[in-house]
């Protein structure tokens, strides 16, 4: 079989005949109702997905813990690249999140960064790579969305505030930001559509 017709037979592919629409991009539930219905699904799995805001620790990675954790009930890892502080390992335990699938790459320089999640996300035992990106440039962002389309993993991608103004090749994008005793999610961007749901989410932290 050539490249081409490798490339053809890709289950990715769109071809334009048939119903016209585009096959579902597969995802995994997020544990929130509310968020899994403005996702139509759930958290993307084979696309990028950008998580914009700050500060660090208002719960933006605790709100994916139900996602990680049945990544780790299917034996599949978790990768964090560049995480801005230690992830509090006894609190994912707690929420079903097996420490024995959890490793943390340290790096600071953008290519060192990127260069580790594209080899991340080619590994088939990948369930989840969460990544902190503070550069402003493109080209990092579409070699992170290529190497994502190449696996099943979800792939979030953590970025600043200023990150929400430019943009990006990513499949789906949303800004939180804390308020009071919940995170509040916006989806500024979903690839094939609108997204369900206009208004923000809301997730109470006690619900995470």
């Amino acid at each position: 079989m050539s490249a081409l017709e490798e490339l053809l037979a890709h289950p990715r592919l769109w071809r334009g005949r048939g119903t016209g629409t585009p096959a579902a991009t597969p995802t995994r539930p997020s544990g929130f109702v509310q968020l899994d219905r403005a996702l139509r699904g759930g958290w993307p799995r084979g696309q990028l997905t950008e998580l914009i805001g700050a500060p660090f620790g208002c719960g933006e990675t605790r709100m994916l813990l139900p996602v990680l954790a049945a990544c780790t009930r299917e034996r599949r890892r978790i990768m964090l690249v560049a995480p801005p502080a230690a992830p509090w390992i006894p609190g994912w335990r707690q929420l079903g999140v097996d420490p024995e699938r959890v490793f943390v790459i340290r790096a600071t320089a953008e290519e060192d960064i990127v260069w580790s999640c594209e080899q991340i996300l080619r590994h088939p035992k990948t369930g989840a790579l969460l990544a902190w990106l503070h550069g402003n440039r493109s080209a990092p962002l579409r070699r992170l969305r290529l190497a994502a389309g190449a696996s099943d993993a979800c792939a979030f991608l953590y970025r600043p505030p200023a990150a929400a103004s430019q943009p990006s090749p990513a499949h789906l994008r949303i800004r939180w930001r804390a308020n009071g005793d919940r995170l509040h999610l916006e989806v500024i961007k979903f690839t094939g559509g609108r997204v369900a749901e206009d208004k923000p989410v809301a997730i109470r932290r006690d619900d995470y």
